[in-house]
């Protein structure tokens, strides 16, 4: 199928082409003048003069064919090797659509109102071929953009699994031209809750990963590396002084990071020396997950800030036994209830009853029963610790159950 003809453009009589080609260098002048201290682009003259000339040759084609690859290569090329310099997308943006603004208002200036009807189809044409070249040219950035990020994303991959391997990384951070640190800030993150309404779940994880990335970044200083998956990330910051401002300049990014995300954050934090992060990230992810299956608040956690449940919560035979103590819970849910009121509240029966909206003796008739069924009465100072060691250990152990379902369920789209 063949483009439709096009009547040739003109401006106060003349074929809008010819008129642009008798003013070219004129109209570069203009350009570049509308662009001084905009781009540092040393090619810029030769990149307005080959638009200039691109565009006369779209006008003098009678046929209505868009700007194809071929058409621009140069300035696809042009673009890409901005992209390889680092300069950002929006200044490559801001010069086209400049550019093509000074030469408009070169043919306003000449022609004015007497040939209006010249002006607006030139309008027209003017903004289909911006369209059309800008979206080649941002093509040809971005996908330079990604391969250069494929393989810096790599490289900076390569430091931090080096570190977290207790290999060392001094190779890959050359590799990836970063400079290592002496100390890191080793942070387990772990996301819960639910986010905002409505949100496609592959979009909320990516707006959640940005964001922890962004906060992260603006409150380090150097160079983060980090892997954000769903619902949990581990982030590695260089602590290049490990002065108290620098602390709490990392611990402030974190606070803002728990007050700006949409769900729940809890983190588990440590500084520490390059050869201590591989036991630093499994110590923080296990303070992490105490303090989600806990219910504790969001909020950043130290070691010290759950001794008594990680040292209750490690693997052996006094785990499983205790785990076993509180099994009869399950057919009585009335009674965790309880059981979890009372020890919050101090072992204040009445506070207890008060909470629970029951009666007094309806909470000993329930401590009592609880107390049969599992072996140790709550009541008594001496068997206390007894009950809140079973339920530090069954709310670690419904937390990891969780955990497993969630991660044996399919992707969600």
């Amino acid at each position: 199928m063949t483009s439709p003809k096009m009547e040739p453009v003109t401006i106060d009589g003349v074929p809008a082409a010819q008129w642009l080609s008798r003013r070219r260098r004129a109209l570069v002048d203009r350009v570049l003048e509308r662009l001084a201290g905009s781009s540092p682009d040393a090619d810029l003259p030769w990149i307005v003069g080959y638009n200039i000339d691109l565009f006369v040759r779209a006008l003098q084609n009678p046929e209505d064919r868009p700007v194809t690859e071929d058409d621009a290569a140069d300035l696809v090329a042009s673009a890409a090797r901005r992209a390889s310099e680092g300069q950002p997308v929006e200044n490559l943006m801001r010069d086209y659509q400049l550019g093509f603004n000074a030469v408009w208002e070169a043919v306003l200036d000449e022609v004015g109102a007497a040939d209006s009807a010249g002006l607006l189809r030139l309008t027209a044409r003017t903004h289909a071929h911006l369209l059309a070249v800008t979206t080649l040219v941002l093509r040809g950035y971005h996908h330079e953009a990604a391969r250069l990020s494929a393989g810096e994303r790599d490289a900076r991959y390569g430091v931090y699994a080096a570190l977290l391997a207790g290999e060392a990384p001094a190779t890959a951070a050359h590799r990836a031209g970063l400079s290592l640190a002496d100390r890191y800030l080793v942070l387990s993150l772990h996301l819960s809750g639910p986010g905002a309404e409505g949100d496609p779940p592959l979009v909320a994880h990516h707006r959640r990963a940005n964001t922890i990335q962004r906060v992260l970044a603006e409150h380090s200083d150097g160079d983060v590396l980090a892997v954000v998956g769903d619902p949990t990330a581990t982030a590695l910051l260089p602590v290049h002084c490990a002065t108290p401002v620098d602390r709490d300049r990392a611990y402030r990014g974190l606070r803002t990071l728990v007050d700006v995300l949409d769900v729940s954050v809890h983190v588990g934090a440590a500084i520490v020396a390059v050869a201590d992060i591989p036991a630093a990230a499994v110590q923080c992810a296990d303070v992490a997950e105490i303090a989600v299956a806990t219910r504790r608040p969001a909020g950043v956690y130290h070691l010290e800030d759950v001794l008594v449940e990680y040292q209750l919560t490690r693997p052996g035979p006094a785990f499983e036994l205790l785990l076993e103590r509180l099994a009869p819970l399950d057919d009585h849910q009335d009674w965790e209830e309880t059981l979890r009121s009372y020890l919050r509240n101090g072992c204040d029966r009445r506070l207890t009853a008060a909470e629970l909206h029951v009666h007094p003796n309806s909470v000993d008739y329930r401590l009592s029963r609880l107390a049969g069924a599992c072996g140790f009465d709550a009541t008594d100072p001496a068997q206390r610790a007894v009950g809140q060691a079973a339920v530090c250990v069954r709310d670690m152990a419904v937390h990891r159950a969780d955990r497993r379902t969630s991660s044996a369920r399919p992707p969600r789209h």
